[in-house]
């Protein structure tokens, strides 16, 4: 990790997150120029945020890729989600008495991050009562999410569970490569259905033409066909 200084274009990556949706530029330029945003850069591999070394800030992806990842008590790693420029991550960070963070965040290509600590968020509140009300549709927006999460994991067919698997890989809207970041015998865990039943769920899934896969890399032709099935 080192830090690095701001640039013009950052303000304006900034400036199109949810947070600063109908607030004025005035604000937006305030925010960015506050000692306390600062930017870092940090190396593939490299941790951003682990369960006990974090800011209490959001982080705000200008340039490469992160990842934000679960670690279960018998080692298994679940992607929970990817991050790249203008993704958010840091949420369950801010606003508690938190003494731990809820996942890791791991930067899987050189990334640039930019900062938002708590107290700024604070400020800009108590100036901006809009962004407060971007916020809290923001955090109820993603209640909503993780809630059709548990419902993909924990019912439907075993289609459907690993559509929404595999969409939770895939945040392109087009046909997208990626390598699955556990086994099939761990993602028949994940997903609490049999290996027979996965496969050939799999093997539905790739004669359709929705996928292709070789071994553990996946290529979704057609990721829409999955979000209809969820």
């Amino acid at each position: 990790m080192r830090f690095i200084a701001k640039r013009a274009k950052y303000r304006d990556i900034l400036s199109g997150i949810f947070l600063f949706r109908h607030i004025s530029e005035k604000a937006v330029e305030e925010v960015f120029r506050s000692s306390a945003c600062e930017c870092f850069e940090f190396e593939p591999g490299e941790f951003i945020y682990t369960r006990t070394n974090f800011r209490k800030s959001l982080g705000v992806v200008l340039t490469g890729e992160v990842k934000a990842i679960k670690r279960g008590k018998d080692g298994n790693t679940i992607l929970l989600n990817t991050f790249f420029s203008g993704g958010i991550f840091g949420v369950a960070s801010l606003f508690q008495p938190n003494e731990g963070y809820v996942s890791e965040v791991q930067s899987a290509r050189r990334s640039r991050i930019l900062f938002l600590p708590e107290e700024l968020l604070r400020a800009l509140f108590r100036r901006e009562p809009a962004a407060a009300e971007n916020y809290i549709g923001y955090l109820a927006s993603r209640i909503c999410f993780l809630n059709k999460r548990i419902d993909i994991f924990t019912g439907g067919s075993a289609e459907q569970r690993l559509a929404g698997y595999l969409l939770s890989l895939c945040p392109e809207e087009g046909p997208c490569t990626f390598q699955l970041p556990i086994t099939y015998m761990e993602l028949s865990e994940t997903l609490n259905i049999g290996r027979a039943s996965l496969y050939r769920a799999l093997d539905s899934l790739e004669a359709s033409g929705v996928l292709r896969r070789s071994g553990k890399e996946i290529t979704l032709l057609n990721p829409d066909v999955l979000r209809e099935s969820v």
